[in-house]
């Protein structure tokens, strides 16, 4: 909601433009639009394949009665991606975890790359609950996919208190985030097994910018970022997609 809808569509010309002479060949970049601006966005985008288009929510029903919301299907002619149980929708919606986990496998039945976000809040942090929480999460998540389904998800260790929105005194320590993430992909292996946990994709979220990306992204089975309000800035976004790839080459 930061931008207007013609907002929308000069960051997307304007990114278009810088992606002219960049080797992305080895990095999924993904911008999510508001929805009014999905099918527009899409179809500027359309013919430039080093950006993907994702969706940032829908409705863990494939269908029904709900007003106001979004489903799959809707957002499907134009998505490549999506994300799930982002923290702001949790609270929006009611979001539990076991809806978290109908949507990733409605999404991955639908074709769709889902990338989840799993975080503590500042009262559950203080109360050193992290790794409870993010376990219980990421355990839960785990039981609506299969060893085949782990290469096509994502998921985004976003501490909630550390989202820019929320306004952190300091971004996170990356040596603490990166131990966080292990242990996702430690519980995803002791399910599924090292080679499919590996290749399951794991993101770090939360005031994520041009000038601190790499602190993150250089920290071990880190394989990339979820970029809040940097984003919105083209030449920011553009810096950062170039980190990400610096530090996995």
């Amino acid at each position: 909601m930061e931008l207007s809808h013609k907002g929308e569509l000069e960051v997307a010309k304007t990114l278009k433009k810088l992606c002219k002479g960049q080797d992305w060949s080895h990095v999924d970049a993904v911008i999510c639009p508001s929805y009014p601006a999905l099918g527009y966005i899409a179809e500027e985008l359309k013919k430039e394949d080093k950006i993907d288009i994702g969706a940032q929510h829908v409705h863990w029903e494939e269908s029904g009665a709900s007003t106001g919301s979004v489903s799959i299907a809707q957002v499907a002619p134009f998505v490549q991606w999506c994300i799930v149980g982002h923290s702001e929708q949790r609270k929006l919606t009611g979001m539990r975890e076991e809806l978290v986990g109908q949507t990733v496998a409605n999404l991955l039945k639908n074709g769709i790359n889902p990338i989840v976000c799993i975080g503590e809040t500042k009262e559950q942090k203080e109360a050193d609950q992290t790794i409870e929480v993010v376990s219980n999460q990421m355990r839960e998540l785990l039981r609506s996919v299969n060893r085949t389904m782990l290469p096509k998800l994502s998921v985004a260790y976003e501490p909630i208190w550390a989202i820019s929105s929320n306004n952190p005194e300091e971004p996170p320590d990356p040596t603490e985030t990166a131990g966080i993430m292990l242990l996702l992909r430690k519980l995803a292996s002791n399910e599924y097994g090292n080679e499919a946990a590996e290749r399951m994709k794991v993101l770090y979220g939360g005031s994520v910018k041009a000038n601190n990306v790499d602190l993150y992204v250089r920290e071990p089975g880190v394989d990339g970022v979820l970029v809040g309000s940097a984003s919105l800035h083209p030449r920011d976004f553009v810096e950062i997609i170039n980190k990400v790839k610096e530090a996995n080459s």
